[in-house]
């Protein structure tokens, strides 16, 4: 059985203190909770805090982007093999704004998920469209899919308050885990997380997560204030009680 995870992407926002308050608030109201995953994506400077902080917690902390080289003279850019390092959970790689904003492509894309994964490190890859699935995973071991997971966020639903419809979002994820099937396998097909992205709420959150191929969420301006952000992760509990 897939984990539920549902994932705040706090992208450039918050100050040290307020990250440091957000995560102590969410492993309180957690209690031990770890039927369902729960995890921060945070700006880099705030990792080793975050890092400490959620050690032996059930939360689990993203880096928003790595480079696809270890080291050299990238000036300003984040080594893959420093954030495994510094214990982070989760690499984040792919990202819209990072394709949008950046000029990233498949093919860069790629690169830097095979370096995470040869670094040992969880990756999150994330795609706009179905076409993007097979390029960023090329060179992607059989055993290395095991520590990722693909989010499909549609570029007209990120930040803009649209969210694809619910059958919509299940059937590019039933997709999306068809072209698994066809690169992988059944087996790994089944055990890949694949999740949902793009103007979650707390009206549209509840029918996604309980769709049959969407097994977590990617939270953007929702997890900026933190009561709204513990609400969503209360919907996605209920829903894998009922499963």
């Amino acid at each position: 059985m897939r984990k539920p995870i549902i994932i705040a992407n706090w992208k450039m926002n918050f100050l040290r203190d307020q990250a440091d308050q957000y995560v102590a608030k969410l492993i309180k109201k957690l209690k031990n909770d770890r039927q369902i995953e729960v995890a921060i994506a945070s700006q880099d400077l705030f990792l080793p805090d975050l890092i400490r902080i959620a050690d032996e917690t059930p939360v689990s902390i993203v880096a928003q982007n790595a480079h696809w080289e270890n080291f050299g003279p990238f000036t300003g850019e984040t080594s893959p093999k420093a954030l495994a390092n510094i214990g982070v959970d989760y690499v984040m790689l792919g990202h819209f704004e990072r394709r949008e904003l950046f000029n990233e492509t498949n093919s860069t894309v790629n690169l830097k998920v095979r370096t995470a994964l040869n670094n040992g490190m969880n990756v999150i890859v994330d795609v706009e469209e179905l076409e993007q699935v097979a390029p960023v995973l090329e060179g992607v071991l059989e055993e290395q899919m095991q520590r990722i997971m693909i989010g499909f966020e549609p570029t007209f639903a990120i930040g803009t308050g649209m969210s694809a419809s619910t059958k919509g979002a299940e059937d590019v994820a039933a997709q999306i885990r068809k072209t698994i099937k066809k690169l992988y396998g059944i087996n790994v097909a089944d055990a890949t997380r694949i999740l949902y992205g793009g103007s979650v709420n707390r009206d549209n959150l509840k029918d996604l997560i309980n769709q049959v191929d969407i097994d977590g969420v990617l939270v953007g301006k929702a997890a900026l204030d933190f009561q709204t952000f513990w609400e969503l992760v209360q919907i996605v509990q209920r829903a894998d009680q009922k499963k």
